[in-house]
């Protein structure tokens, strides 16, 4: 038998230098250059970026921006722009409006409107993401999603997609300031965090109270005033003696006193922010700028509320308008007043005739071919009531005119003639004259006496025809009149129109009254004094003493003083009530974000980059620890 060799053991391979690395080690090596990435990206990422600021309003979206190379000088001059917070698709269309684009439309009914925020909290993220997007076109600035910042970064600066020629920057080199209500649910915020940081790719985000925002700009508005104020009365201390000053009178001393109050800081760093706006009412007492947690209050009513009930009140009563949102709410805008006697002002109503009363109104609805925006007019029985009240006033004025000219010749001296004895000497020169036409005749003859009366028939007939020129003047007057009338008359029965009156008043009084409307709860006076009661008792009085109103709601005629009445009624006897309401309730906020970012380090102290928030997620942090400290206790240190 042969003996079997056994077999030959292959040498092992030598590895080739050439040879591919392992899938640890393409792992081990793809973490070391993300997170190489990661480190080099957060340091590029500077701390002075260009602000935008945006207070996101349920109705609106306040923005602006702020380059990194603007002077300090030129910030107050820059102004909000507004769009609506909304997108909208015309029918039958596939085209989708957003934002600006939706006004250039002229009727606005016939769109299909998509809202991201109810009940003032973000609900549809893809809507608001849609809107975001368009305010940073606007602004110049290019949307660069997460992944495509990430990849440009991983090129090393190649190829960059195209950017619009009016750029100003990029969304991953931009700070974006966002104003939200109290109290965001923990989910809502941190969907808003991926839209801004990775959907938006934005560099950094700050997060702040619209409120306390109000609140400073009112603080920093006093302080400025009352240095102001101070120099002037130094100034006036100097130059105005003794003498002047009691020369003054004392209706200028209360108009200027009562100016003063309204403006002066009285040195208590201390606000309660009445925020009523489109879909709440919230309010926010705060110190120094931060606000007072446990004392905010809300109230779920809203303008969306008031215009939701006047359509439905118009609708009972007139015409079908529930599917006509904008008009109804255009006609809110114009009409609709809070009074501080409503009991009085609806027994008035029970009382008087339905279009005689003064708060009676018509407004008359677009046709969308002439006109595309509804208007305002009185009522054709108020109309002819104050025509007449016209008419006796004229003629007062011209009895009174009559009166003078009598008083005047009464008090005529001696030695002129009077009226009497002009009128005789008239009479003498008419009998002269006669007498010398007689003459006339028997010289001349009949023909030439026949020619003389002619021509003196022709002088009286001449002052009979300027008599009656004026009595025709008259009658051609009124004749105008009622044809102008006449001519209303038949626009307003050929355009439609709502006719209003109650519902002016009634309808903002939800306000105050929510049991109106069957609602648990109590007013927006109530909320104040149920807030300002939940804080310190060493805040109480200051807190009465500031009391700000900012929102869309603030702009209705009547809203301050009825709150002012409201608060002063609840208010204890020794406390001092000022309600102070700005030129533009609505943009307030955003004004104090403006003048809130101007300070030293305020995006590094405030705000939260892109590399942080990722890092602050994987630790396993929820939302409260990311913005809860920046949001209140620095404010309180600023």
């Amino acid at each position: 038998m042969g003996t079997s060799k056994p077999p030959i053991k292959k040498a092992p391979a030598k590895k080739s230098s050439k040879s591919k690395p392992t899938s640890t080690k393409l792992k081990a090596n793809a973490n070391l250059s993300s997170s190489s990435l990661q480190e080099t990206t957060h340091i590029r990422i500077p701390s002075n970026l260009p602000l935008c600021i945006i207070d996101n309003g349920g109705w609106e979206v306040k923005y602006g921006l702020f380059p990194t190379s603007i002077a300090d000088g030129q910030v107050d001059t820059v102004q909000p722009s507004k769009m609506p917070n909304a997108t909208a698709r015309p029918p039958h269309q596939l085209t989708l409006l957003t934002g600006d684009e939706i006004l250039r439309m002229k009727n606005l009914g016939q769109l299909s409107f998509q809202h991201p925020l109810e009940r003032g909290m973000m609900v549809d993220g893809y809507t608001q993401w849609m809107v975001w997007s368009r305010v940073l076109n606007l602004l110049g600035v290019t949307v660069l999603p997460t992944n495509l910042a990430v990849a440009n970064a991983k090129l090393g600066g190649g190829k960059r997609p195209s950017l619009p020629s009016k750029t100003i920057t990029t969304s991953n080199n931009l700070t974006f300031m966002l104003l939200e209500p109290p109290f965001v649910p923990s989910v809502i915020s941190e969907g808003i965090d991926r839209i801004l940081f990775r959907e938006l790719g934005v560099g950094r985000v700050v997060k702040l109270l619209g409120a306390c925002m109000a609140a400073v700009r009112y603080l920093e508005e006093g302080r400025r005033f009352t240095k102001e104020e101070t120099k002037k009365d130094e100034g006036d201390d100097i130059v105005i003696n003794a003498a002047a000053t009691v020369v003054s009178s004392a209706d200028d001393m209360k108009q200027d006193h009562n100016s003063r109050e309204t403006w002066i800081d009285d040195g208590t760093r201390c606000c309660c922010v009445v925020d009523s706006g489109y879909s709440f009412t919230h309010v926010v007492p705060t110190q120094s700028g931060a606000a007072v947690e446990s004392a905010i209050r809300r109230l779920d009513i809203g303008g969306k509320m008031l215009t939701n009930l006047l359509k439905e009140a118009v609708t009972y009563r007139q015409w079908n308008m529930m599917d006509e949102y904008h008009i109804v709410n255009d006609a809110k805008e114009q009409l609709c007043f809070v009074s501080d006697r409503f009991d009085e002002e609806m027994k008035y109503a029970r009382t008087t005739r339905r279009g005689l009363r003064w708060f009676d109104r018509e407004f008359l609805l677009p046709d969308f071919v002439n006109t595309f925006k509804g208007s305002v007019q009185l009522p054709m029985p108020l109309q002819r009531m104050r025509e007449l009240e016209e008419e006796k006033k004229q003629q007062l004025v011209r009895e009174k005119k009559e009166l003078d000219r009598s008083e005047s010749r009464d008090g005529i001296p001696d030695n002129i003639p009077s009226c009497e004895e002009d009128f005789n000497q008239e009479n003498e020169s008419d009998e002269s004259k006669e007498e010398k036409r007689k003459r006339r005749k028997s010289k001349r003859g009949d023909d030439v006496a026949t020619e003389d009366d002619d021509q003196d028939d022709e002088d009286d007939s001449n002052d009979e025809s300027d008599e009656e020129t004026e009595q025709q003047r008259l009658q051609r007057l009124k004749q105008m009149r009622e044809l102008e009338r006449k001519r209303r008359e038949a626009e307003s029965r050929e355009r439609q129109a709502l006719a209003l009156s109650v519902e002016r008043f009634a309808i903002p009084e939800v306000l105050f009254r929510p049991s109106d409307i069957g609602l648990d709860c109590g007013g927006i006076a109530d909320a104040i004094v149920e807030s300002i009661n939940a804080c310190d008792a060493t805040l109480r009085a200051a807190m009465y003493h500031n009391v700000l109103l900012v929102g869309g709601n603030a702009k209705i005629p009547g809203f301050k003083d009825r709150v002012e009445v409201e608060l002063r009624r609840l208010a204890p006897v020794n406390y001092v009530v000022r309600v102070f309401l700005p030129d533009d309730p609505v943009a307030y906020a955003w004004e104090g974000a403006k003048q809130f970012s101007r300070q030293p380090g305020f995006q590094e102290r405030f705000g939260i980059d892109r590399i942080g928030w990722e890092a602050m997620k994987k630790a396993g942090k929820d939302q409260k620890q990311i913005w809860g400290d920046r949001i209140h206790n620095n404010l309180n240190n600023s």
